[in-house]
């Protein structure tokens, strides 16, 4: 007798796991862990490091440059220059990242490392 309840108490357990009303995930929401995945994938890395001393400026040549983005702005400074140039100074000893678009979309990343 106490073998068919310890079976019957198994089976009531694993019944319990199984999840009621479980289906396929929608079409939607595969879409949008594939789209999550993506712009994992396309976060930036650093391409190039550019190392300053602080007060130095260097101006890159960005062709068909279209946006900038600085994460730290007391680190270093950018400002444009002509339709393809970004200058960027370095104001105070750390580490910061810089972000350059083209015109065509296409991402440029550099690590700005800025020392006294």
């Amino acid at each position: 007798m106490s073998s068919r309840f310890t079976l019957l108490t198994l089976a009531a357990l694993v019944l319990a796991c199984v999840p009621v009303g479980a289906k396929e995930p929608s079409k939607a929401t595969k879409e949008s862990a594939k789209r999550v995945a993506q712009e994992k994938a396309d976060a930036p890395s650093a391409n190039e490091t550019l190392t300053l001393k602080k007060g130095a400026k260097r101006t890159l040549t960005v062709p068909g440059l279209s946006r900038v983005a600085l994460g730290d702005p007391t680190i270093a400074d950018v400002e444009t220059t002509g339709a393809d140039g970004v200058q960027v100074s370095g104001l105070a000893v750390g580490k910061t990242t810089l972000i350059v678009w083209d015109n065509a979309g296409k991402r440029r990343t550099y690590l700005i490392d800025v020392g006294g």
